[in-house]
């Protein structure tokens, strides 16, 4: 008995006490794990429009040309295309590509207006730029719309 109550004392300090005692988890830690859960998958696809990004600047200056698909950079340039990762409700985690006309370019920019927020990768091109960007006109942590950011590199 006595080390049976050494044992729960030792769990419930340690926060394992709900998988022995039935109660519920803390629900102090829940949201800050599914803020840190969400911030690296925003980073993960991050780091993989950049990817992408990278790519597509490497097709260019090797074929002096702009690739019609991501496709295309499979695989010299790339040896996937990257899953989407957003985090939000209602998003599942995709490689597929929507493809735009280049009239979604307005002044340089992605018109968020006229997406299909498929939550996987979008592709537009016209004469003067090229624009890889993930379909998604939802908010990231930061604020801004997902399909405003660029990767960095």
């Amino acid at each position: 008995m006595k080390s049976m109550i050494g044992f729960l004392l030792v769990a419930s300090l340690s926060g394992c006490s709900g998988a022995f005692l039935g109660s519920k988890v803390n629900t102090d830690v829940s949201p800050a794990v599914a803020v840190s859960e969400r911030r690296a998958l925003e980073s993960q696809t991050l780091s993989s429009l950049s990817a992408l990004e990278r790519s597509v600047n490497d097709f260019l200056q090797a074929r002096r040309r702009i690739p019609k698909t991501l496709d295309e950079l499979v695989p010299e340039f790339l040896g996937e295309i990257p899953v989407v990762e957003l985090g939000i409700k209602g998003y599942k985690p995709k490689n597929k590509v929507a493809y735009y006309p280049s009239s979604i370019i307005v002044d340089g920019r992605i018109n968020g207006a006229a997406l299909d927020d498929t939550g996987g990768w979008g592709y537009a091109f016209n004469n003067r730029q090229v624009i890889v960007f993930v379909d998604c006109t939802q908010k990231r942590m930061n604020g801004t719309s997902w399909y405003q950011a660029r990767g960095v590199y």
